[in-house]
């Protein structure tokens, strides 16, 4: 499997826009984000905000049996329980779970993939993990959006 560069763009708002894109260029009706727990739970609530309009799910380090459905709250993005996922369009993985200190067997997460059997696999990710794990040769996916961030920290001169 090859991917071709579509685009670059700098920033958080062009991914979000880039996935809301993609969603609706593909009628995909419903979500399911796959990531480790804590770390990628803001961004599934970011990503599913950026498709509110959508059936979102997310799916913490893999565990179908721990499947939370987003909903909008008066605050927000937020989750909460759900049964049983079972149709859904497109899986979206996220880099967390990549990321050794995490752990995912990515053999777990090809089987989550067969048994949701969605019509797109999309990654989202930050510095390349994905294809430094080498998940990029392991999973089949059908979009790719991986993000760089140039971080500058400023602060007010301090005087002795």
């Amino acid at each position: 499997m090859v991917l071709t560069l579509l685009k670059e763009e700098n920033g958080l708002s062009p991914m979000l826009r880039e996935f809301r894109s993609l969603v609706e260029n593909n009628n995909i009706k419903s979500v399911a984000f796959v990531g480790s727990i804590g770390v990628c739970q803001p961004f599934a609530e970011l990503f599913g905000y950026a498709v509110r309009n959508k059936e979102c799910y997310f799916i913490p380090g893999g565990d179908l049996n721990n499947t939370k459905k987003l909903i909008i709250k008066d605050i927000g993005m937020q989750m909460e329980d759900f049964g049983d996922l079972r149709d859904i369009d497109a899986v979206v993985l996220f880099g967390g779970l990549a990321m050794p200190k995490y752990g995912t067997d990515i053999c777990m997460i090809k089987e989550l993939i067969q048994k949701l059997s969605p019509k797109k696999i999309v990654g989202i990710c930050f510095m390349g993990i994905f294809k430094n794990a080498g998940w990029d040769k392991e999973i089949d996916f059908d979009y790719l959006i991986d993000g760089y961030i140039k971080l500058n920290v400023y602060c007010k001169e301090i005087k002795d």
